[in-house]
């Protein structure tokens, strides 16, 4: 009689086999996960570029000075213009603005307040956005597109964000 114990090939080669197959489901199922990881993250940092842009639009719109100014639709070089309180106590007024360029919102801020001087700098704030409409409700309750500086400042701001991706964002900023 033979007294060796041990695994036959064919026993190696089917533990083998089992084995693969664990490894390669579970290398799916990881890179499932990791890749749904990455699609969270990058949604996570869109929607927060989208909101520190609204934030921005929020506090420049509140801290707008009235009849200084305020222009929407009304320019060429900006879909929204104003001129805010500046966040430093004792500091001048700043002009600032934001336009769509290109699929990307830009901020942009003049470097001298309310003086004509050089041209505004721009920074991207917010790239793949399909288009950018904002609106003013006027003192009798109407929506317009166009708000020439040197009026009063209207009651509320409207803008409406469509991104790339299909998605939509509204926000209404009151100013009165």
């Amino acid at each position: 009689m033979n007294s060796k114990r041990g695994f036959t090939l064919l026993e190696l080669l089917a533990a083998l086999a089992v084995l693969a197959v664990l490894a390669s489901l579970s290398f799916r199922g990881l890179s499932s996960v990791l890749d749904g990881e990455a699609h969270v993250r990058e949604q996570a940092r869109r929607w927060s570029e989208v909101g520190i842009l609204l934030g921005q639009l929020r506090e420049d719109i509140s801290s707008a000075v009235e009849s200084r100014g305020f222009a929407l639709g009304a320019t060429t070089d900006a879909d929204l213009v104003l001129t805010r309180f500046a966040d430093q106590a004792g500091a001048p007024p700043r002009r600032v603005g934001y336009r769509l360029r290109e699929g990307t919102v830009q901020y942009l801020l003049w470097p001298q307040g309310l003086d004509a001087g050089p041209p505004a700098a721009a920074y991207a704030v917010l790239a793949n956005v399909a288009d950018l409409r904002l609106t003013a409700l006027r003192e009798d309750g109407t929506w317009v597109p166009v708000w020439p500086a040197g009026q009063p400042l209207p009651r509320a701001v409207a803008v409406e964000l469509a991104l790339t991706s299909g998605e939509r964002v509204s926000r209404l900023f009151p100013l009165k």
